[in-house]
């Protein structure tokens, strides 16, 4: 970690140079606080609790307590899922991989499965699976509440991941209720029927006043310490309580326009199918699309064109291009439009036809909305029955001269709308 010399203003160290395998400074973290309330909320049941094991051959764990590995799961969800509470396509070993990429000193790769096993029995995230690809969930998400607690890069240190585990969570549950305010004590009373001793499992006034040195006596950058005051005292009532005031320096505000995560890209399997569709969005000049729902359009575009050809491809990628030349692939999902059109392989020939014969503008005509967006699968079952493939390649060659000279357009009846189908059907069917 870089020890540079920085003053100590309000908010100096929100970015650290960390000993750890990302590039760059490190930036703090952002935590959904309704997450943050079940996760230390767990602790409740700690009197009730016994170990289990949460996979087999591993170690038992107790289902209600809060280790030093669910705080730094915690941390790798809400650094590495996107801002809707999910993540795509990245498998559990990836997961673990990305969680020593933030921190200075590695986690047992075995306690960390069982860490996601018991998140995910205690309903705090969810996995699902669609075909082969795989997705995470916030279940906390679902309160939308909206709400969050900035942590500072300092909880990635191994200078604070080698503190007692009880110090760590003393210094989150602090920060989380003082929240951006600064130079502001914090005050909570001690005992055996406060949140604190639930919390940390520490009720005597000496075994906190421990945990608070060990804070006071962290200086992770420029020998600023985490806390500028800490003391355990007794009020005049004699009631023992904990008092402190965290360090400036080390609290987060929110500026408009900071980011606070590192969604990583989805591993997409069909490397085949997923080489070409990128090729093809490139080539269409489309290639945002990839990167559309933080990847999940393209994931899911990936699995249903999987085992298909390249013709079939192209002519979805041009369909996606029309879509989100005219906007309508933000008015519904493009995907869906896409599979109901490929359920039938005469239409994908019969638009084909009308693309390469010149005729297929005029079917899509001036509408810009979702009647738009249907108009080449309302266009195809009008004439599907009336010509057969042939007969309509021949028909479009012998109407693109009618269509561009504007006659077959003036030949609909006036105060009502031109639609090829009809001008086709009254013109060239037999």
């Amino acid at each position: 970690m870089s020890k540079q010399t920085q003053p100590k203003n309000s908010h100096t160290y929100s970015y650290m140079t960390l000993q750890n395998n990302n590039p760059g400074a490190t930036f703090p973290v952002a935590v959904d606080y309704s997450f943050l309330q079940e996760l230390f909320g767990i602790e409740r049941s700690y009197g009730t609790d016994q170990a289990m094991l949460f996979r087999r051959n591993s170690h038992p764990l107790r289902k209600f307590h809060v280790t030093e590995m669910s705080l730094r799961l915690m941390m790798t969800i809400f650094r590495r899922f996107n801002t809707e509470g999910s993540l795509v396509g990245v498998s559990i070993h990836r997961l673990y991989q990305l969680m020593n990429e933030e921190y200075e000193d590695a986690g047992s790769k075995e306690q960390f499965y069982a860490e996601v096993r018991k998140f995910i029995d205690l309903k705090l995230i969810s996995t699902t699976r669609s075909g082969i690809i795989s997705q995470w969930r916030l279940e906390a998400f679902k309160r939308g509440t909206g709400r969050f607690v900035l942590f500072h890069p300092v909880v990635f240190t191994k200078a604070f991941t080698d503190l007692p585990l009880s110090a760590q969570k003393l210094y989150l549950y602090i920060m989380s209720r003082n929240g951006q305010k600064t130079n502001t004590p914090f005050k909570e009373f001690l005992g055996e029927d406060s949140w604190l001793y639930t919390f940390t499992h520490k009720s005597r006034p000496a075994q906190v006043r421990e945990l608070l040195h060990s804070l006071e006596a962290l200086k992770p950058v420029a020998e600023a310490s985490l806390l500028n005051e800490a003391d355990v005292a007794k009020d005049d009532l004699g009631r023992w309580y904990l008092r402190c005031v965290p360090n400036a320096a080390y609290v987060i505000r929110h500026q408009t326009g900071h980011h606070y995560r590192s969604i990583p890209k989805a591993k997409v399997p069909y490397s085949r199918t997923v080489g070409r569709l990128r090729m093809l969005l490139h080539t269409f000049r489309i290639g945002e699309i990839e990167f559309m729902e933080h990847g999940q359009l393209f994931l899911r575009l990936a699995q249903l064109l999987h085992n298909n050809g390249f013709k079939t491809l192209r002519f979805a990628v041009g369909r996606l291009r029309e879509l989100f030349q005219s906007g309508q692939i933000f008015a519904s999902d493009p995907v869906a439009v896409l599979e109901a059109e490929l359920a039938d392989r005469g239409f994908v020939q019969f638009i084909e036809v009308a693309k390469a014969t010149g005729v297929y503008p005029f079917i899509l005509g001036e509408e810009a909305d979702v009647f738009g967006q249907a108009r080449p699968v309302q266009f195809y079952r009008a004439i599907r029955e009336r010509f057969s493939l042939r007969r309509f390649a021949a028909v479009c060659r012998r109407a693109l001269p009618l269509l561009r000279s504007g006659e077959a357009e003036g030949a609909a009846r006036e105060g009502e709308d031109f639609y090829l189908e009809d001008y086709l059907l009254a013109r060239f069917a037999q």
